[in-house]
Parts: structure tokens; C-alpha cells; sequence
């Protein structure tokens, strides 16, 4: 009973393992420069003020950035958990990469071409 028990947790443990794991804050930063050099970070004016709201976003954001790629604003969400990710996403019909979602991409081709290219990002209406 105990070996099944074991063999059933340890099969659980490796579907769970399926997906890629998350990119951190530096990674995406990292790859966002690769492509674009001049990629700049909106910083708020005062310490008191919020760039992104994340509670706009259902379920809401860890937390979010305001980013100009290529001179186009778009705003980069950063959530610990996939499944979250992947329903503000959907609520919000963006791109989707791992943890991360990219909202105000849609419409602007430099930016969607930027987040297929550089995050592997799909349309999260896309994704099953």
C-alpha cells in the first residue's frame, strides 16, 4: 500500500512538471533586450504612485510594468501562478508567455511580432 502511494504521489509530482517553469523579472528583462537595446522601464514619478494598476486585472497581478519597446508603450504582467496568468489573459484577450501576460500588444504588430519572437508568447484565446 505504501510503494502505491508513493508511485502515485511521484506521478503527480511529475505531471505537474509539465509545463516550462516561470521566467523571473530578470529574464524577461533580459530577453526583452536582446532584441531591443533602447527597451526602457516606465518608472512612476513618485514612490507613493503605481505604474500598473493590478487590480484591473482579475485575478489581479504580483505585479506590473509599464514597458516602451521600439518606442510603443505596452504593459508587462508578472503572476507567480500560470493558471492565473493564463485567465487574466484570456479576460483581458492578450499575450500570454509562462507566468507573464502582455496587455495593449494586440493591434500594434511591432509589439506582437516582439513578444512571439522574444517571449514565445501566444494569444492567451489561443490556449486550451
Amino acid at each position: 500500500m505504501k510503494l502505491l502511494l508513493i508511485i502515485l504521489s511521484l506521478s503527480l509530482l511529475s505531471c505537474s512538471k509539465d509545463r516550462p517553469p516561470n521566467y523571473s523579472p530578470e529574464e524577461m528583462l533580459a530577453k526583452g533586450r536582446e532584441a531591443d537595446p533602447t527597451l526602457e522601464l516606465v518608472i512612476p514619478k513618485s514612490i507613493t504612485e503605481s505604474v500598473v494598476n493590478c487590480y484591473s486585472y482579475t485575478p489581479p497581478c504580483r505585479f506590473g510594468y509599464k514597458i516602451i519597446v521600439k518606442r510603443i508603450e505596452m504593459i508587462a504582467l508578472y503572476y507567480e501562478d500560470q493558471d492565473d496568468a493564463l485567465k487574466a489573459a484570456k479576460r483581458a484577450k492578450a499575450y500570454i508567455a509562462r507566468n507573464w501576460v502582455f496587455d495593449d500588444v494586440v493591434g500594434e504588430p511591432i509589439l506582437e511580432r516582439f513578444v512571439k519572437q522574444q517571449f514565445g508568447a501566444v494569444l492567451a484565446e489561443k490556449v486550451k
